[in-house]
């Protein structure tokens, strides 16, 4: 009886196991949502996970290519956001006069 007790215990622990590793697996890829270039996200994450806030709109006299915190950016007129701005690690940047 010892042995059957056994088997019957082994096999709810791993019939248990695979139920909830199946239950998270499936959780996670529901939840996931895919983001395309045009979302406007409001709200990113660092490495840490803290957040930080998109940065506000650019005032400039033109549309020529300019430095942005450190980096060369090309302003692109974005039919989706109906103006001119340039994409910045995955944030709409707007540009202002």
């Amino acid at each position: 009886m010892g042995m059957k007790l056994k088997k019957i215990v082994i096999g709810s622990a791993l019939a248990g196991g695979i139920a909830l590793a199946s239950l998270g697996a499936g959780a996670g890829m529901a939840s996931a949502a895919p983001q395309g270039p045009h979302q406007n996200t409001q709200q990113e994450f660092r490495g840490n996970g803290a957040p930080f806030a998109q940065p506000g709109p650019v005032s400039r006299p033109d549309h020529r290519p300019f430095n942005y915190q450190g980096h060369r950016v090309t302003p692109v007129f974005d039919q989706h956001h109906h103006g001119w701005g340039f994409w910045f690690f995955g944030f709409w940047i707007p540009l202002g006069r």
